[in-house]
């Protein structure tokens, strides 16, 4: 068998892993790095997967984290189209699919995340898509182009006019973010929500219910509570069968239902994880040289006092650079306060904070908002905890005051006896500061 040692190992072919390399050569510009990734191509962006890559509006070279020659540039060695198959923390080394051994200094685990199966009787047949690799995204302009040319009409019945249809099952960022771009590329869209409104998960009923009046406005029909009872179709998924007995047409459907963390690698390791890896402030974890980042890893955030699975852009940036930073020697602590973001149609949200600790929502309207009447939202939804503080804050639509909002949050401000005043848009948010 092959075997190769190298200072830094760094397994996952994403964001996290490709912001550790960069952060490493920033502090050690000797030490040997090697980036093993299961997908054949170099790391790269996943948002613009279900926004402007799936739209065409965005080249498959601008979805890359670096450019072509940075990685030989900078000495980082590329394996990718590699799967790690086996970690032996005795003797510090993994073993890629192909029998290769790698022995390291110091290991990132930044393995990332696959889409949550769909699992109802149908969820088997063709032309059921997920969305997490750029294949998949080409997979769906696939399904887009020929729903174009062959699907179902637009209207029940019609003879001419546009034709594809689609089924977006699961309403949180990924499922609107695709609802939204599949209604811009052409297509008629139901989306499924699994609850009562959209991005239930992190956000409360006002401003959910505002965001599926937009999403309405612009032509999504929002099924409010509609988990499928079963695929159906004839070799492929056609139809969508709800439990009330309501069926959906459609060429194809998207499961969008969460993610599951990549733990294949931690079996018979002393890693300790419960549903990600866990790591300390420092993204290490209990094993003194393997670290974890991104998707994979739940890292503990001083700020909330407590481990947190983030599986946004922002948090891979964040960690990968943080325990590459740390592989290198440096002693830093995760002192971020974790943003998130989305866009749809013209629509953007903004947040910061934990939603899991959030107990009571206020909604904070600028005067003038035409929120819930087909005009973009404009809405700050404030979050808090049961002592008081702020947990969390979203901004729908709502421009210029960034900065403050996230430091609402970084501070954790107490507003017991001022939720009024929160409420209020005519009261500065620099009071609230103060």
């Amino acid at each position: 068998m092959n075997a190769h040692h190298v200072k830094y190992l760094l397994v996952g072919g994403g964001l996290a892993s490709s912001s550790a390399a960069q952060a490493i050569r920033g502090i050690d510009p000797d030490g040997e790095v090697l980036l093993v990734g299961q997908e054949i191509v170099r790391p790269y962006h996943r948002p613009p997967l279900s926004k402007e890559y799936l739209r065409r509006e965005k080249s498959r070279a601008e979805l890359f984290t670096h450019g072509g020659d940075w990685f030989e540039h900078n000495r980082v060695a590329l394996r990718t189209g590699r799967r790690a198959a086996r970690l032996d923390i005795a003797r510090s080394s993994v073993t890629l699919d192909n029998g290769e051994i790698i022995g390291y200094d110091q290991l990132l685990l930044a393995t990332g995340m696959s889409p949550r199966p769909l699992e109802v009787p149908g969820a088997d047949l063709p032309n059921l898509f997920y969305l997490r690799t750029i294949e998949d995204a080409h997979q769906l302009h696939k399904a887009v182009d020929k729903a174009h040319a062959e699907g179902r009409p637009h209207e029940a019945g019609a003879r001419t006019g546009p034709r594809g249809r689609a089924a977006v099952i699961g309403a949180g960022v990924l499922g609107v973010e695709l609802a939204a771009s599949l209604t811009q590329l052409g297509m008629s869209v139901d989306l499924l929500a699994g609850h009562a409104w959209p991005w239930d998960k992190f956000a409360g009923e006002n401003t959910g219910r505002v965001l599926a009046a937009f999403l309405e406005k612009r032509g999504v029909r929002v099924l409010a509570d509609a988990r499928p009872l079963r695929l159906e179709g004839d070799g492929r998924v056609q139809r969508v069968a709800m439990p009330d007995g309501k069926i959906i047409d459609c060429d194809f459907a998207v499961a969008a239902i969460g993610a599951v963390v990549h733990r294949e690698l931690l079996r018979g390791t002393p890693i300790a994880a419960e549903k990600a890896i866990l790591a300390d402030a420092y993204c290490r974890t209990n094993i003194p040289n393997v670290y974890a980042a991104g998707d994979c890893a739940a890292v503990f955030d001083p700020l909330f006092g407590k481990h947190r699975l983030l599986d946004h852009w922002d948090n891979a940036a964040v960690t990968g650079a943080l325990a590459g930073r740390n592989m290198a020697g440096v002693k830093e602590q995760y002192s971020a306060v974790n943003t998130f973001f989305s866009d749809v149609f013209e629509l953007t949200l903004n947040g910061w904070g934990e939603a899991r600790q959030v107990d009571r929502r206020l909604l904070r309207v600028p005067p003038g908002a035409a929120n819930g009447n087909g005009s973009p939202p404009d809405l700050i939804e404030i979050g808090i905890a049961p002592d008081g503080r702020i947990a969390q804050v979203l901004a729908l639509g709502h421009a210029g005051e960034d900065d403050l909002l996230r430091e609402l949050v970084a501070r954790r401000v107490n507003v017991n006896g001022r939720e009024e005043k929160l409420k209020d848009p005519s009261t500065p948010l620099g009071e609230l500061l103060a």
